[in-house]
């Protein structure tokens, strides 16, 4: 499966440069510090697969001397993207504690919308483009893989590159409304099974409205094409 790519200047830049993480030419931070934030931040699980520049906010601060290693604290959050701020500390001699900002920039693939994708139409190979580029500011439900788009429905209409989200897309429906739909009712310590006939569409793990042949109407979730689960308390 092939698909039409677009790069942009400043992601080539990076790829010809040295891999890994690259900083500022002016370091206003000591060496040992500065290896010691990068190699943290690499090894997020949120970096993985991507290009990352790492830029000092302030290129005039002044660290203090510590006699030992200094201990830096990262913010408690899944993404360490864009605008951080690190605590530092160094707890011997004359002990100090200061805020160092840092901006995190991210690089690597995500989708475009090749044309214009009509609400409810299904992703197709042509409707997708691959870029590259600053991921730094974009949703985190941007989608970075074709399989991930391929075969949705545009909830709302997207425009001509445009990113694709995944809050816009939902999947295809399994079972319409108007569909025969095998029933597997869940309850305490038992199970059983029925036909019924579903009175609203949905996919997969969608909550949908079932008709059973007493005329009784029921809540589940489509498990697959043609079947749905029913949890009895």
């Amino acid at each position: 499966m092939k698909f039409r790519f677009v790069s942009s200047v400043m992601l080539v830049a990076l790829l010809m440069a040295a891999p890994g993480v690259h900083a500022q030419t002016q370091n206003p931070v000591p060496k040992e510090l500065d290896k010691n934030i990068r190699n943290t931040i690499t090894k997020n699980p949120s970096m993985s697969g991507y290009k990352v520049q790492i830029e000092y906010v302030d290129s005039k601060i002044k660290i203090p001397n510590c006699p030992s290693d200094i201990e830096i604290e990262f913010p408690q959050k899944t993404r360490l993207w864009g605008r951080v701020n690190l605590q530092i500390k160094c707890n011997s001699g004359y002990k100090w504690t200061m805020t160092l900002p840092i901006r995190v920039q991210v690089f690597g693939d995500y989708l475009l919308a090749a044309k214009f994708i009509q609400a409810g139409a299904k992703l197709g190979q042509d409707d997708i483009l691959i870029s590259q580029g600053d991921l730094t500011e974009m949703p985190d439900d941007l989608l970075a893989r074709p399989q991930d788009a391929l075969g949705r429905q545009a909830i709302r209409p997207i425009q001509p590159r445009s990113p694709i989200l995944l809050n816009n897309l939902r999947e295809m429906a399994v079972i319409k409304s108007g569909d025969p739909v095998r029933v597997q009712i869940l309850g305490n310590g038992f199970e059983a099974e029925g036909s019924g006939l579903a009175q609203s569409s949905g996919a997969v793990n969608d909550q949908i409205r079932v008709k059973m042949p007493d005329g009784q109407q029921v809540q589940g979730r489509v498990l697959r094409q043609g079947v749905v689960t029913v949890k009895i308390d």
